[in-house]
């Protein structure tokens, strides 16, 4: 058979010049097309940006021009923070020569098959381009395939058998986009969120699109603003489980045989009227996730939106819900979801055996400084009225362990709280919680007991609209006659050995007000100690204390205390071991008070003392033998008016300005005290009579001429009042 036709022989030279020439340059598209898709020629032009978009195929044909079939793609790219990859076996497409003459790559069709998709969101972002309308246009008006594998959206995972087509067109470098009307379905399909199973056996059908925009326009969730879009759902439920019996909450799922409807229609960010749910779904929760019931939840849309839900009473745990909530309106604020909240007005009663209530301390609190401990039952009726809970709304908590962390203090016990709404401008919100019997402890040393009580008050009040729920919240904590089983344990705070408890019991009361965070407040301490022994610089002290504690204002975040009015009132005190008189006694106002809790531990007074007289003052700085003749008469010479200075940090203490007089006697002294020294001045004058003393460890200088100059010569312990530490 001769390679050219009888026929074409005998056409003219010029019709045969052009077939020649058609054929020839056949087999060099042939030869160039196949191999520019089967060499690296073709990743080099795909792959120019990789960190936006790259392309791996297998094997690749093209046949005629302007068409391709290509096998193993895989296509990755990302916007933003959204990263799309694209799977296919096999694909087969026609992109339109012509329009690349005016810089648009047109893909009129692609058929896809064995499709696989994902979509998440990446922590790195890859910054947008600006607006404009140089780069050149990607439009595939129908990409289709009807054999999708699967899709996943972050953590949401679909199964089965799948169909689509999309189409969409996006102008590079920072131009306009467009999603055309789309499609996208599934028979007998698998929906899995976070790796648990929700649906089985589910028929899913989706259609969508949104008009051409710039990217400022409608950027992330707000292009759900301009969006169309239609989902319909019938599909068999798993039932939900919930099992909090191990140190970790375990979600799963089981088999069950309830149902999942729905048909949402989206349009430009609202629900379009007759858009419905009805989703029923066994509940099993708790230790050994324990069937609670068939959850019925339903969504209705008309001119609002109404959310109903019901879950049949449980006998056995009590555990029960209804609940009918209205949303005003029917759009839906992507962008800020509590902005749902003013639009929600409704009713939830129920109750429910809780394996933990610690979320209910944190409606009121925004840090933990408060919770509750454990599970309980919680019964509730709560009403809202346009985003705000509305008066006659309740919460009763029977019984729960309550815990509260005040100024590195834990305050535990069995506790009942009640919740309710009562009217105001606005309703306001209020949490009251009852501690029958309680016990305190350090918060790094839980085991050991500083005082416990009866009867102690947590009461949290605040604004009941939802959204400024936390914000405004005040707590009162109070308890009154706390046994305080043994001093000693408070020498913990005391830090060194300047100054130690050595035994005595009493009785606390304390009144504390917090903001939710626990950061800033004003409250009150009453302590009264019985036999209270002490030892203070080395000398000993026994007999009867009361500090009245007056916090003005504190932040327990920071352990800051300004303590400024606080007393202490020392009674039948004996100073020394020695038998004798136990009928000495003097008070301490605080002028000016401030704790600094956090390390290093470290308080800063000025003070006014009222003394029966001036002898344990004196004998700090010497024995009673040692003093002059004239001085011994001083020492029980009446009531002495004093003030001082002082600080006290981690075991130290010092002493400044420390002056004392009353119609006999003028007194000043200064003290330098820590476990490692003990030093100090003093001056006392009777008449024309002065002395001073040196007081270095145990060495005594005495300074009988010259006394007040020489004081006044000494170098001081502290800086002034009111100058900078």
């Amino acid at each position: 058979m001769p390679l050219i036709p009888e026929r074409v022989r005998r056409w003219p030279r010029p019709w045969r010049v052009a077939l020649f020439s058609l054929l020839v340059l056949y087999a060099l598209y042939l030869v160039a097309g196949n191999v520019f898709l089967n060499t690296p020629l073709f990743d080099a032009v795909t792959n120019r940006k990789p960190e936006k978009f790259s392309m791996q195929t297998g094997a690749a044909l093209t046949l005629l021009p302007g068409h391709a079939v290509v096998w193993d793609i895989r296509m990755r790219g990302q916007a933003n923070r959204t990263v799309y990859v694209f799977r296919a076996d096999r694909a087969s497409a026609w992109i339109d020569l012509v329009a690349l003459f005016r810089r648009e790559v047109r893909i009129p069709r692609i058929d896809a098959s064995g499709v696989e998709s994902e979509v998440e969101r990446v922590e790195k972002a890859i910054p947008p381009p600006p607006r404009g309308d140089r780069g050149w246009t990607l439009r595939f008006d129908a990409i289709h395939s009807d054999s999708i594998r699967s899709g996943r959206f972050g953590k949401l995972f679909v199964q089965g058998q799948g169909h689509g087509t999309v189409g969409f067109l996006k102008q590079l470098k920072g131009g306009p986009s467009e999603l055309f009307d789309s499609n996208a379905g599934f028979e007998q399909a698998t929906v899995t969120f976070d790796g648990i199973k929700v649906l089985d056996d589910a028929h899913l059908a989706a259609r969508f699109h949104f008009p051409r925009h710039y990217r400022d326009q409608a950027p992330g969730l707000r292009k759900f603003e301009i969006t169309y879009a239609q989902l319909q759902i019938d599909a068999r439920s798993q039932a939900l489980e919930i099992d909090t019996g191990g140190p970790h909450v375990k979600v799963g799922s089981a088999p069950a045989n309830a149902r999942l409807n729905a048909d949402v229609v989206l349009d430009n960010g609202a629900l379009q009227p007759g858009s419905r749910v009805v989703w029923r779904v066994p509940v099993h929760a708790g230790v050994d996730a324990d069937d609670r019931g068939l959850l019925s939840l339903q969504l209705d849309v008309a001119q609002d939106m109404r959310v109903q839900a019901r879950l049949p009473r449980d006998p056995e745990t009590g555990s029960e819900l209804h609940a009918d909530l209205r949303v005003t309106g029917r759009r839906i604020p992507f962008r800020a979801p509590a902005e749902l909240l003013p639009r929600l007005s409704g009713q939830v009663q129920g109750a429910w055996k809780f394996e933990s209530l610690n979320w209910i301390a944190d409606l009121f609190v925004r840090k933990p400084w408060f919770h509750l401990d454990g599970g309980g039952l919680l019964k509730g009726d709560l009403k809202i009225v346009d985003g705000q809970l509305a008066p006659g709304s309740t919460l009763d908590i029977p019984q729960v362990a309550a815990v509260a962390d005040v100024a590195g203090v834990r305050l535990r016990g069995e506790a009942n709280a009640t919740g309710r709404i009562v009217a105001g401008g606005p309703a306001q919100a209020q949490l009251d919680v009852r501690i029958p019997h309680f016990q305190a402890a350090p918060t790094a040393s839980p085991k050991a007991v500083l005082f416990d009580g009866r009867d102690m008050a947590l009461d949290l009040r605040g604004d009941a609209r939802l959204q400024q729920l936390r914000e405004g919240m005040r707590a009162q904590l109070r308890f009154k006659d706390a046994r305080v089983p043994d001093l000693t344990a408070y020498n913990r705070y005391l830090g060194g050995d300047t100054v130690r408890l050595l035994g005595g019991t009493g009785l606390l009361s304390g009144e504390v007000e917090m903001d939710s965070a626990g950061r800033v407040g004003t409250g009150r301490a009453d302590l009264r100690g019985r036999g209270a022994q002490l030892q203070v610089a080395g000398m000993a002290l026994r007999g009867d204390a009361q500090l009245q504690a007056r916090v003005t204002r504190a932040d327990f975040n920071a352990r800051q205390f300004d303590l400024a009015g606080t007393t202490v009132d020392l009674r039948n005190i004996r100073v020394g071991e020695a038998a004798g008189t136990s009928n000495w006694w003097g008070t301490v106002a605080l002028r000016k008070g401030r704790i600094d809790a956090a390390a290093p531990f470290q308080v800063n007074a000025q003070a006014d003392l009222r003394l029966r007289d001036a002898g344990p003052l004196l004998g700090v700085f010497a024995e009673r033998s040692a003093y002059p003749r004239w001085v011994l008469g001083l020492l029980d010479a009446g009531e002495v008016q004093a003030s001082g200075q002082l600080r006290w940090r981690s075991g130290e203490l010092w002493v400044d300005d420390l002056q004392a007089e009353n119609e006999r006697l003028s007194l000043r002294a200064r003290l330098d005290l820590a476990k490692a020294r003990r030093r100090g001045n003093l001056y006392l004058r009777w008449g024309v009579l002065g002395a001073g003393i040196d007081m270095d460890g145990p060495q005594r200088k005495w300074h009988l001429a010259g006394a007040r100059e020489w004081y006044d010569q000494q170098p001081r312990v502290l800086p002034p009042a009111g100058s900078a530490p």
